[in-house]
């Protein structure tokens, strides 16, 4: 038992020092009286038993590849929720947080979201992959993947402040996410439900659609609204201006603080192997390496549609919406769609607008389709 325990721990590329830490941890949790490390315990077994998941407590979350035992599911989470009064901070610090992200459109910082190759079938016109399979779709990044984007953090020193100082336990994923007009991210799954996911809408949110199960809300700016991405969901936006908003997650709040220390030592790890790995490298098949290449893409941003932009009183078609913001051709059909950064788990896709009236069907173990580490990447 104790080489199948190795040979997991092993999957998370750790140092000698590393190794031994782990597997002191690993003693704790064989201490039935140790009830704080109880969930993480349930999953190693899982891991080594060779599942990657416990059974979803909700048929929404089947394509989610990897599922922890015993944490609460639903797809939206409210400050009433034990642990989720933090919520209100981010309401009350709207207008801050909006104000740095407005003074970003003369800066350079955006870049357009990429995806590696073998996760989605919506092949970019540039490099990588996309998720979306209408509209344009750029992204602002501040942590990612265990990797401070430190320009851009000094750009909006209050923003990342407020997460830092507010965000319990955060997961290390904070970025501005901003869709034109069109844009449709195609319904997908987080890579786990170990995480939940915050968006704080910020600007030219009316129009702009977010379904998580079978639950769909049309957001508001200034509203702070969490869910559980290990849940199929999906987004489109329809109105007239560019929808940013500010997305950030934060570990489930049912872990314990020691649970939440150890699924971070692994995490931290698995990605500074990754990120090592892809020095030199431009792959398309590579999360870092996009990264990298990406960020010069975007020359300005005239692609941002403000509210100066825009016409409230001229009625504008979705074909015209879609000419203003996409930065390439619709796809022919939304079934030939890929998945979004956050391992996608299906390729049965819905047309735009369209709520899907049964949750998915998925194999016992999700979907082979899946992201480079358990970290996942953005979604809208």
């Amino acid at each position: 038992l104790w080489g199948k325990v190795v040979g997991v721990l092993e999957e998370y590329h750790l140092s000698p020092f590393a190794m031994a830490a782990a597997k002191k941890w690993v003693r704790l949790m064989g201490d039935p009286a140790n009830t704080h490390l109880a969930r993480i315990r349930e999953w190693l077994l899982l891991r080594v038993n060779k599942r990657t998941r416990a059974p979803p407590s909700d048929p929404w979350q089947r394509g989610c590849p990897d599922i922890c035992p015993r944490l609460r599911s639903k797809p939206f989470w409210g400050r009433d929720d034990p642990g989720m009064a933090w919520m209100q901070k981010f309401e009350e610090h709207y207008p801050v947080i909006r104000d740095e992200l407005l003074a970003l459109r003369g800066q350079s910082g955006f870049q357009p979201f990429r995806q590696p190759t073998w996760s989605t079938k919506l092949a970019a016109d540039d490099l990588g992959a996309v998720s979306h399979d209408s509209g344009d779709w750029n992204v602002f990044y501040l942590f990612l993947h265990d990797e401070k984007f430190e320009e851009n953090c000094a750009k909006c020193p209050e923003t990342v402040k407020l997460i830092e100082q507010f965000a319990p336990r955060q997961y290390k994923h904070a970025f501005f996410s901003a869709l034109n007009p069109g844009t449709h991210v195609v319904s997908h799954t987080g890579p786990t439900n170990k995480k939940l996911r915050c968006h704080v809408p910020l600007t030219g949110v009316q129009g702009s659609r977010l379904r998580v199960g079978d639950q769909t809300v049309e957001q508001e700016e200034g509203v702070c609204y969490v869910f559980d991405d290990s849940f199929e969901h999906e987004a489109w936006h329809d109105g007239a201006q560019t929808r940013i908003v500010l997305i950030f997650d934060v570990w489930h709040p049912d872990f314990s603080d020691q649970e939440v220390q150890f699924l971070s030592y692994l995490q931290k790890s698995q990605m500074r192997a990754e990120r090592q790995a892809s020095l030199g490298e431009d792959s398309n098949d590579n999360f870092y390496s996009l990264l990298r290449r990406t960020r010069g893409l975007l020359h300005d941003n005239s692609w941002w549609i403000g509210a100066e932009d825009s016409n409230p009183e001229k009625d504008t078609s979705p074909e015209e919406q879609t000419s203003q913001g996409a930065s390439r051709p619709m796809a022919p059909t939304s079934a030939e769609a890929g998945l979004s950064p956050d391992t996608p788990h299906t390729e049965r896709q819905k047309s735009e607008g369209a709520l899907s009236e049964q949750p998915p069907q998925e194999e016992e173990g999700g979907s082979e389709e899946h992201s480079t580490s358990e970290g996942g990447g953005p979604v809208s």
